[in-house]
């Protein structure tokens, strides 16, 4: 039904445009989400994580990684901006009337557009770091304890949030699932995401400088 209504009522480039928001969108989701378990295997100890680091360098998985971000983020930004006001007045305009409308899925759509102007910035921050300076548990470990803690901290918090959001507008756009079961089911993956997340940054700041 909503595909048929996103054909007749669209003109063909504004569906593609669409189409590959939606799939850049829950393809980042998926990767954050694969991304989280494989730092999370610190919490099975220093070797668990070092043997999958290992592994993913030894078959240049991180480079394939690398690569798929880059078009991956790429496609979706690209996307995302042809749906943006672009001018200053017309940024003020959908300001206004979100102050007026009061709608939580309108705000929701806004702090996901601010999330994701930051999360771009800091995808290049990491990435770059992760290719120049490595990720075996040691490097990790100093990382987080020395400076990035909080880096790592906002990353995190940003990264899930914009993804719940992107989640839940993508499954709700294309008519998939019911909106109130879906944001308590979000809702509950989002908490548990971050706090695994802040459970293996503290077991790496824990390991900082002793690793």
């Amino acid at each position: 039904m909503h595909l048929q209504r996103a054909l007749t009522s669209r003109n063909k480039a504004d569906f593609l445009v669409e189409l590959v928001q939606t799939v850049s969108g829950l393809l980042l989701v998926g990767f954050l989400w694969t991304h989280m378990l494989f730092v999370a295997s610190i919490l099975l100890g220093v070797e668990a994580f070092n043997t999958l680091a290992h592994f993913m360098e030894q078959f240049r998985l991180l480079d394939l990684a690398v690569i798929f971000i880059i078009l991956t983020v790429s496609s979706h930004v690209g996307a995302v901006l042809r749906r943006i006001p672009g001018r200053w007045q017309e940024q003020k305009i959908v300001w206004r009337h979100a102050k007026i409308i009061k709608h939580q899925d309108t705000w929701s759509w806004l702090f996901q557009a601010v999330t994701g102007s930051a999360l771009l910035l800091l995808i290049i921050i990491h990435v770059f770091t992760v290719v120049y300076v490595g990720i075996d548990s040691k490097l990790s470990a100093d990382r987080v304890h020395s400076w990035m803690l909080w880096f790592y901290l906002v990353f995190l918090v940003l990264a899930e949030y914009h993804a719940s959001v992107g989640l839940y507008r993508a499954l709700v756009k294309w008519g998939f699932v019911q909106r109130h079961s879906l944001k308590r089911v979000l809702t509950v993956v989002t908490v548990c995401t971050i706090a695994l997340g802040c459970i293996s940054l503290w077991v790496f700041y824990s390991l900082g400088g002793s690793v």
